[in-house]
């Protein structure tokens, strides 16, 4: 029996790529999942699945579908839930709000209300710059800032324990986002010119594999300390940091196709930092594995086989 067999998770996100991901890794485990949608919740058993219609995103009426688990004190909100997209203008403020703090809100207090004590959340290193001081890149990245000051607040006040994971970009075999990796490939398959800024920010990307790799063991550490009012905070990152440049380079390289950049075709954005900065150290024990020549043959051959 693992770690985390039978353990019970609450789930948001689990529409998007790494909680569809988590979800998928949680029930191969064992895990118990209740996934938290914003237009529904559903509640996925090892053997079994069935809805709980909840149509609206109040905290009462969460609270009102989470009814019929009875009391959550052993279950783990894991929070994924995000929405990184839209222009920051009024059209799409409200979307970026509710997607990436009133939501998240909601469900914490929710959950709280069933007897929830632990939360395991994932933030950006858009959040910081490159000395590590909060200095958010977007609206999206301050939203994620404000939602882990929520969390700072309910460890305090209801003794809940929170782990916050700093996430870098993320990629993979299994990523189908327009991301950066995924621009290169598709562009040198397809004979594009790949419009990118001038490329000398430099990331540190995450295979998805790592990722997953983390969570589980930020799941199982959250789980083996009693709640008493802590919010720790850790980063996952890649191994390798590297250029944009470098990276198209090494893309390059490894699939023995070259991609016509057109450099500087994305303005630069002064608030993105130069290089990425670990504002906390790794959770113990983890660190990543997948090295990035080895990621990038993998997503390779996963677009090549998409585009036939």
């Amino acid at each position: 029996m693992n770690a985390l067999e039978g353990k019970n998770v609450l789930l948001t996100g689990a529409t998007g790529f790494l909680g569809g991901l988590t979800l998928q890794h949680l029930r191969d485990v064992g895990c118990n999942v209740t996934s938290i949608n914003r237009n529904s919740i559903t509640v996925f058993a090892r053997e079994s699945e069935r809805e709980i219609p909840c149509t609206t995103l109040s905290s009462q009426e969460i609270y009102d579908a989470l009814g019929d688990l009875g009391d959550l004190g052993d279950s783990t909100l894991i929070h994924l839930a995000a929405n990184a997209g839209g222009q920051e203008d009024t059209s799409s403020i409200a979307n970026l709000v509710q997607g990436n703090f009133s939501f998240g809100l909601n469900v914490i207090e929710a959950a709280r209300k069933k007897g929830c004590r632990r939360v395991l959340n994932f933030g950006t290193f858009w959040q910081y710059d490159q000395t590590g001081q909060q200095r958010p890149v977007n609206l999206y990245a301050a939203l994620k800032e404000c939602y882990q000051a929520i969390l700072d607040y309910y460890c305090d006040r209801y003794k809940m324990n929170a782990f916050s994971m700093i996430l870098s970009d993320t990629y993979g075999e299994k990523d189908f986002r327009a991301k950066v990796v995924n621009h290169i490939i598709d562009c040198g398959l397809s004979k594009r010119i790949c419009e990118l800024s001038e490329g000398r920010q430099k990331i540190r990307l995450l295979h998805h594999d790592d990722f997953i790799d983390g969570l589980s063991l930020a799941l199982t550490h959250i789980l083996s300390e009693e709640p008493k009012g802590i919010h720790f905070k850790h980063s996952l990152f890649g191994q390798d940091e590297i250029s944009i440049r470098e990276l198209v380079s090494k893309v390059s390289k490894v699939t023995e196709i070259e991609t016509n950049v057109h450099w500087g075709a994305i303005p630069a954005n002064d608030r993105v930092p130069e290089r990425p900065f670990e504002p906390f150290l790794p959770i113990s024990g983890w660190q990543p594995i997948i090295e990035l020549e080895d990621g990038i043959r993998r997503t390779f051959l996963s677009r090549l086989a998409l585009m036939g």
